[in-house]
């Protein structure tokens, strides 16, 4: 079944104000795909694992309807209360059991979240929901770099150093497929006509004190706050902020610096095919 590591509200707020968006590029691949060999109308798309709900706005001008999924109620509740887009609806349901009836979806999506799921359920439900010739869209992406002239891999380390060695022992099993970008075989959609690129990205403009909101929505950092306290939790976000700014050498405080974040994403698609 689908892990659950977005539970509580608060986090579920900070992973809605934090997370980044697809990147526009990523959204229009998805499309140009599904347009290669189907000509019909684009009247469903579910986005599962939406989280708070990012993923599954940005396909709501390409169809009638789309509809966001999520195991945690916290998360759709958040979603809910953040959607103002008429043709977009949210429910809470696990990744292995759709919602929707045999072959009424023309796009299924899955965004930074597919390694919670038990994939051979889920691919088995994504092909019954989908239409002949509709796409299962796979993506995700890693913690981002920095851009800048000088400082980029000084931050690079100071963010593995907090993935890997502070946050390490309080991943959920799944999160060493994302750093590989999906490779293992069991990412494979089971379809013949079967992508993957990872060519995408975002860029974001954020302050210091933003990127230590960033660092509260991921699930370790959920899993040490609830295992070590409120305290414990904020020393280890203070001491990462602190390496931060000690790196970037600036006189301003957390809330006065800005940086500018790249994330790369990675896409996988795959087509039912169309007989």
């Amino acid at each position: 079944m689908s892990s659950r590591f977005f539970e509580r509200p608060a986090h579920a707020a900070a992973y809605a104000k934090f997370r980044p968006q697809p990147p526009p590029s990523l959204t229009q691949r998805i499309l140009d795909t599904l347009k290669e060999k189907y000509s019909g109308e684009l009247e469903g798309a579910a986005d599962v694992g939406c989280g708070s709900g990012q993923s599954t706005q940005v396909l709501a001008r390409h169809f009638t309807h789309v509809t966001g999924l999520d195991i945690s109620p916290a998360q759709i509740t958040e979603a809910v209360r953040l959607n103002t887009t008429p043709n977009v609806t949210f429910k809470v349901s696990g990744a292995e059991s759709l919602p929707f009836r045999d072959s009424s979806l023309q796009l299924v999506t899955a965004g930074q979240a597919c390694h919670w799921f038990d994939l051979p359920k889920f691919y088995k439900e994504v092909d019954r929901v989908l239409v002949p010739g509709g796409i299962l869209a796979l993506y995700g992406y890693m913690y981002p770099r920095l851009l800048h002239p000088t400082h980029a891999d000084s931050f690079s380390k100071i963010m593995e150093d907090l993935f890997s060695n502070d946050l390490g022992q309080y991943w959920g099993g799944g999160i060493e497929h994302v750093e590989e970008q999906y490779k293992d075989p069991k990412f494979v959609i089971p379809y013949p006509d079967f992508h993957r690129e990872n060519c995408h990205h975002v860029d974001k403009e954020v302050t210091v004190q933003e990127l230590g909101g960033y660092i509260t929505s991921w699930s370790a950092f959920h899993s040490y706050h609830q295992k070590n306290g409120d305290q414990a939790a904020q020393t280890l976000l203070d001491g990462f902020l602190q390496r931060v700014m000690e790196t970037l050498d600036v006189k301003t405080g957390v809330e006065d610096t800005t940086i500018t974040l790249r994330f790369t994403f990675f896409l996988l698609t795959g087509r039912k095919p169309l007989r």
